[in-house]
């Protein structure tokens, strides 16, 4: 048996306002007391008028735009408090209830703006952890993919972020922060527990061991 087409629904709306929560949001009032919301720069293209009819098309299409705003601007009070991968904001995102395309829409819109982008991302990143933690170039590889920098862009970073002067200076800092003096006679307790913080640093035992031979720790 055929099915008889769906009604066509209108409504018409009874009330306009700005909403008082979020300045850039129109909330329309329809007769059957339901709400929905606009992003202003939408209702500015296409203004609507208290007394006009609307159908559940019309609403749906608004209700999307709006949702692809809220993504948006969840994006940007992220942004806001630091830069972030493309990576970090897709699972931020994700983890509020966005939809697959809305989140792709966000992003697109974010790469396009240059709001995002990994490659600064990943420079600044490594300059931070470098000089405020003062890791070494395997741990840094660690933070970069787990904030969704590939393999080979971690390498780039690492190989221009590091020199071999570097690694010896940075090893030297975490020695003289324990107090440990030039020669000193370690017993080999103290010598492991000394070398197991520099690997989780992020330094191999190479570089390591360069600069317990300059020390005279070996």
């Amino acid at each position: 048996m055929k099915k008889s087409p769906r009604k066509r629904v209108n409504h018409k709306i009874i009330n306009i306002k700005r909403s008082s929560r979020y300045s850039d949001r129109i909330v329309v009032r329809l007769d059957n007391k339901n709400v929905f919301r606009i992003p202003e720069d939408v209702f500015i293209l296409k203004p609507l008028h208290i007394g006009d009819s609307i159908s559940r098309k019309e609403i749906a299409s608004y209700d999307k735009k709006m949702r692809r705003q809220e993504a948006k601007d969840a994006a940007y009070r992220l942004l806001s408090f630091r830069m972030r991968s493309t990576w970090e904001i897709k699972t931020k995102l994700k983890d509020k209830f966005f939809t697959e395309e809305e989140i792709n829409h966000t992003i697109d819109s974010l790469l396009k703006l240059n709001y995002l982008n990994d490659n600064d991302f990943a420079f600044t990143f490594a300059k931070e952890k470098i000089k405020l933690k003062k890791i070494g170039p395997k741990l840094l590889r660690l933070e970069l993919i787990k904030r969704g920098i590939d393999q080979d862009l971690s390498t780039e970073v690492i190989d221009d972020c590091y020199s071999h002067d570097l690694v010896n200076d940075l090893i030297c800092f975490h020695i003289d922060k324990r107090k440990i003096e030039k020669n000193a006679l370690l017993e080999n307790k103290e010598k492991k527990k000394l070398t197991d913080f520099l690997m989780r640093k992020g330094f191999d035992w190479q570089s390591i061991s360069t600069v317990y031979s300059e020390w005279g720790l070996l």
